[in-house]
């Protein structure tokens, strides 16, 4: 089974949507799982200048994550993968220390270090896989924007992989935030004291997979407009990015954790 972590409701699917569903088509069985799944109790989130900012650019309150939770269902389903969740932590933004103050308040913090107070940065690694979870291929976050959601979900493929040598992991570069060269670069200066040689795998598309990541892309509707100006603008840089890794073909890249 080939399972892509996703730290929210929207990273797998926007950053290997193509390969998804190439692997679907060919009858591969496929899982996108959100880790930091949780539908937070709305009586008591931090109510901190970035959670009001976003909030208020994705149209939504107490909904916003129904609403997330029901696109990114659309997206996965409609690349021939199914969806899980993982439901008990929700994203950053909300995440809280145990005296109730914002671990992340701002989105500097969001994008810096992990919070030594951050349960999830602690537990989450920890998780080992279920023998009754046939995972043979994980797809998880490279670390390009650096938000720590991506930091943890990282930090716990590298984990598995230490535990689970015959697993093999691949690294997606996280889209939109791998188009700014600089913030891959960044990505990857965390691997080199690690002295992890990182083996780059380049997934040739067909036009249909790449039409495919597109189609699929357009159901994240709460991030269309925050992040692209409208679809077309969301399907022209995608197709921008598939043809760059590819070199003139559609293409999707991965870096492959050393056995």
């Amino acid at each position: 089974m080939h399972v892509f972590l996703s730290p929210h409701f929207d990273d797998a699917v926007l950053s290997c949507g193509g390969t998804i569903h190439r692997l679907a088509r060919s009858g591969q069985a496929v899982t996108v799982r959100t880790v930091m799944g949780q539908k937070p109790d709305f009586r008591h989130i931090p109510r901190t200048p970035v959670v009001e900012e976003l909030h208020r650019r994705w149209g939504g309150g107490e909904d916003i994550v129904n609403r997330r939770i029901v696109e990114e269902d659309e997206a996965v389903r409609a690349l021939g993968a199914t969806s899980q969740r993982m439901t008990i932590w929700p994203d950053g933004l909300y995440r809280t220390s145990r005296r109730g103050e914002a671990l992340y308040p701002t989105r500097e913090a969001l994008t810096a270090d992990l919070h030594p107070d951050d349960l999830a940065a602690h537990l989450i690694p920890t998780i080992a896989l279920s023998p009754h979870d046939p995972v043979r291929v994980l797809y998880a976050p490279l670390g390009a924007g650096n938000h720590v959601d991506h930091q943890i979900v990282r930090n716990w493929a590298l984990v598995l992989k230490r535990h689970n040598p015959g697993l093999v992991v691949k690294l997606y570069a996280e889209f939109p935030h791998a188009e700014d060269e600089r913030a891959l670069n960044d990505a990857m200066l965390f691997y080199r004291p690690l002295g992890l040689s990182l083996r780059t795998e380049r997934m040739i598309l067909s036009e249909a997979d790449a039409q495919a990541r597109i189609v699929a892309c357009a159901h994240f509707r709460t991030q269309i407009g925050i992040l692209w100006e409208d679809e077309r603008a969301l399907a022209a840089q995608i197709r921008q990015a598939l043809l760059r890794a590819g070199e003139g073909q559609p293409a999707e890249v991965y870096w492959c954790l050393p056995d």
